[in-house]
């Protein structure tokens, strides 16, 4: 049975925030907020409380923009919903994460998961992606990818 979670990203003008776990799954990496979806728990409930956990921080207006699902991640099956959001206040540091603002042409990708660099540009965007991500380790092996126009 594969781990389910969320990953959000959140924009504002020509910055992205990203957080650098200090622990757990990912650690030491910058990456959107987000986290494994509880029992009984929505994706967007999960975006939710994930964003008061790592950032102390509401979101609101949060869109779905796809699913991505990774093979063999340290010998897991995980199965991510995309999100973007609008953050309510200003993000801090909290037990769980580093909040920071990048300018979006200073990405720190080398700091990411290797997959970050080929699905977040299209979200980004405002593009839906749907991906498979197959791992050795942390070491991406092979992947495929679909991004598609989100129509109105």
């Amino acid at each position: 049975m594969p781990i389910e979670a969320v990953v959000c990203h959140v924009i504002r003008g020509d910055r992205i925030l990203l957080h650098r776990k200090k622990r757990g799954h990912g650690a030491g990496r910058w990456n959107g907020f987000g986290g494994k979806i509880r029992e009984g728990e929505s994706p967007e409930e999960c975006v939710r409380r994930e964003a008061l956990e790592e950032m102390g921080v509401g979101v609101e207006n949060i869109r779905e923009m796809g699913t991505l699902v990774f093979h063999n991640v340290n010998g897991e099956e995980w199965v991510v919903h995309v999100f973007l959001a609008d953050v309510m206040g200003e993000p801090e540091e909290s037990d769980e994460s580093v909040p920071r603002w990048f300018p979006l042409d200073a990405i720190p990708y080398g700091e990411m998961w290797d997959d970050d660099r080929f699905w977040l540009p299209a979200v980004i965007r405002g593009m839906r992606v749907e991906g498979e991500f197959w791992f050795e380790g942390e070491e991406l092996r092979r992947f495929t990818l679909h991004a598609t126009e989100v129509r109105d």
